[in-house]
């Protein structure tokens, strides 16, 4: 197979994408100098006035970046002379003429019909839209998850031998606290909590969860749900402590110290929190949807994303069953040892690989 050496990369986003993909981008860019230590980079920017700062990130990352990375123009990438372009934002805006092109999908959620706000649908097509050109031009596709290859085929008809799953990696998280109860009280949470971490949008389910708070507040657990995340300015409940935001450290020991993490999403490319929960022995109820149970796996306990009922029940048993919290602390390790970015980076540079080597059969004979 051909073996990459010169690699472009749409970093229009690196900087002002803190979160989800911008994590998976910085990880993977981490990782490629130990991975391939002979490889060079052109970084293509959005603007010139970034390339101090999108510097100084890269250094900060590996140091290799000193001396193998360039920067250039995003207005550059159509006639980038790189081997592979990788475009890592969810879609391939401009096609690169001489080089193969590797584009990063997370999922398809913002295309599909999970929340109904009317102006969603707009967007709805737009990503569309974006989608199916990316997945026609790109040699070859990046995503996270099996479930997430197989939402690709489905809704935009996408090649499945084309694609890669480079699950994420959870190896990058802050080292919890060593007093936990000294973060607990310093936060204002008990000793036993539910945790519930991430967005408020609607695909991430939470009028299940808060449903199942309520059918156990009303039989008498009095044990909270600490939410973390955006705030939740519109729901006030005496079970619910909303944090907000919170230090990654402190995180790190909230998910090791609850009595488990309830992700209720009913649709995710990954499911991040579920990885870090049990990289740090926390236990981890979720929906048995979408990725959840490949991330899960065997340790995690599971739930139908709509039947609160049982989302009561699954959470009674983990606070009521010391032994089986036990077992969950223990099968999560074991689980979460799959998830490191030198994994997700040597996978993504087999798809560079495999775009190249598809590149180079596909060019006419000079």
């Amino acid at each position: 197979m051909a073996h990459t050496t010169a690699l472009g990369v749409d970093a229009t986003r690196l900087l002002r994408d803190q979160r989800g993909m911008g994590r998976w981008v910085r990880n993977v860019l981490r990782a490629l100098p130990t991975v391939r230590p002979a490889l060079r980079y052109t970084f293509y920017l959005a603007r010139p006035a970034d390339a101090g700062a999108v510097q100084a990130l890269l250094a900060a990352l590996h140091p290799a970046y000193a001396t193998q990375a360039t920067m250039a123009s995003v207005r550059e990438i159509a006639e980038s002379r790189a081997e592979v372009l990788w475009y890592p934002w969810n879609w391939l805006h401009t096609p690169a003429r001489h080089a193969a092109m590797v584009a990063s999908i997370a999922d398809v959620a913002p295309m599909l019909q999970l929340d109904h706000r009317w102006w969603k649908v707009l967007k709805r097509a737009r990503f569309h839209r974006r989608f199916q050109q990316t997945v026609q031009q790109a040699h070859r596709v990046l995503t996270i998850s099996t479930f997430s290859a197989d939402e690709l085929v489905r809704h935009v008809r996408a090649d499945r031998s084309r694609m890669h799953v480079t699950a994420l990696g959870t190896d990058d998280m802050a080292q919890a606290h060593d007093n936990g109860a000294a973060v607990r009280a310093r936060l204002g949470v008990p000793e036993q909590f539910f945790l519930s971490v991430g967005a408020l949008d609607a695909r991430k389910n939470l009028r299940t969860l808060y449903a199942a708070m309520r059918a156990l507040h009303a039989a008498g657990v009095t044990v909270p749900l600490v939410q973390c995340g955006p705030r939740a300015a519109t729901v006030w409940e005496p079970w619910l402590l909303d944090l907000g935001y919170v230090a990654d450290a402190d995180l790190a020991t909230l998910y090791r110290e609850a009595t488990a993490l309830v992700f209720p999403s009913r649709y995710e490319g990954f499911g991040l929190p579920v990885a870090e929960a049990m990289a740090v022995g926390g236990r981890v109820i979720c929906a048995n949807a979408s990725s959840l149970p490949e991330v899960a796996g065997e340790a995690g306990l599971y739930f139908p994303w709509d039947d609160a009922a049982v989302l009561a029940a699954q959470m009674q048993r983990v606070l009521q069953d010391a032994s089986l919290r036990a077992t969950m602390t223990d099968a999560g390790r074991v689980q979460s040892a799959r998830f490191r970015w030198a994994t997700t980076a040597a996978g993504t540079l087999d798809a560079f690989d495999a775009a190249l080597a598809d590149h180079r059969r596909s060019r006419p004979a000079t």
